[in-house]
């Protein structure tokens, strides 16, 4: 692999930006491939059939080729609503998977550093909390509190922005 296609998967990873490597399994050329960008000209009679398969997040072969396609999709994102007692041994479970964590929980005493060391916190209601959170058709909701006035505001959230998990 080419140090300049290495640096543009290591910055788009860290960026969290959906993506695949575009690979000639038959001489080695490889670039990187974004939905909505240009792609590269050498790959350019493939574009339909990679952006057919791009959306079902899975690595492929073009049928008749020699082209392999490898997804990278952005992680993961679990919102816990309620920082209660299970929520510490979910983000245990969340973060041994690699996923992007937040907990949302106006209650400071529950939701704080100390009981989720490293963990995005944000002490706001819902629907406060919610205006600063980027997410996408692979954010999931966990609402944890059993309290209507914390929990119903996340899952409409949840629900009017097709979450993939609620």
């Amino acid at each position: 692999m080419k140090k300049q296609l290495l640096n543009e998967i290591i910055e788009k990873k860290e960026k969290k930006i959906e993506f695949a490597i575009i690979t000639n399994l038959e001489n080695g050329e490889s670039c990187t491939f974004e939905k909505n960008k240009p792609i590269d000209k050498n790959f350019e009679k493939y574009k339909e059939k990679i952006i057919s398969q791009f959306d079902k997040k899975k690595n492929f072969i073009i049928e008749a080729t020699n082209i392999f396609v490898e997804t990278y999709i952005r992680p993961i994102k679990i919102i816990i609503v309620g920082a209660v007692h299970i929520a510490q041994y979910l983000v245990n479970f969340a973060k041994s998977l690699n996923f992007e964590i937040s907990i949302i929980d106006p209650r400071g005493y529950f939701a704080s550093e100390q009981r989720f060391p490293g963990i995005k916190i944000i002490n706001k209601w819902p629907k406060e909390a919610f205006e600063g959170i980027e997410t996408n058709q692979n954010s999931a909701l966990i609402a944890l509190t059993h309290d209507p006035k914390i929990d119903d505001p996340a899952l409409q959230h949840a629900i009017k922005n097709n979450f993939y998990y609620i």
